[in-house]
């Protein structure tokens, strides 16, 4: 009555298992325990990342926090500025040398023009730099930063 008749080798009273199914069943069984193996490995590293992320946004005890954008504004504030004046020349008219060309927008230094003056002492046209300096808070040429003698300054007073 819809019944297949007992396969010859297995009883009909046993467990309904052969030899093949319990191989089968070591087989998913080492391959569950090899997934979820692998899941905490993963979870693992996630949870290390994450770890490492955090420490790395919070303030070190050797390090300032930086007010990004008032600490570079007060830094420039600081920076001094002068008026360029051409120096004379001697021997007649003679092409500008570095030290007379911004290195920013690459032209002559014209008189009266306002240069900012970086504590490397590299100069620029004020209008050149000051929108880097925002940006990348770093001598265009030396690649000092300009936030160092501001916080010198700050820990001084």
């Amino acid at each position: 009555c819809g019944r297949a008749a007992a396969a010859p080798g297995v009883g009909s009273t046993g467990s309904g298992r052969g030899p093949a199914d319990s191989v089968l069943q070591k087989y998913l069984q080492q391959l569950w325990d090899t997934v979820l193996l692998v899941a905490l490995i993963l979870c693992t590293g996630v949870i290390i990342q994450a770890r490492w992320q955090h420490q790395d946004r919070q303030p070190n005890d050797n390090f300032q926090v930086l007010e990004p954008r008032t600490d570079v504004l007060r830094s420039m504030s600081l920076l001094k500025t002068r008026p360029y004046r051409q120096p004379k020349r001697w021997c007649g008219p003679s092409p500008p040398t570095d030290a007379d060309i911004c290195a920013v927008c690459l032209e002559a230094f014209r008189n009266n023009q306002c240069l900012r003056v970086l504590p490397c002492l590299h100069e620029y046209h004020r209008d050149c730099v000051d929108p880097w300096l925002l940006l990348q808070h770093t001598c265009p040429l030396c690649k000092r930063s300009i936030l160092d003698a501001f916080y010198s300054d700050k820990s001084r007073s």
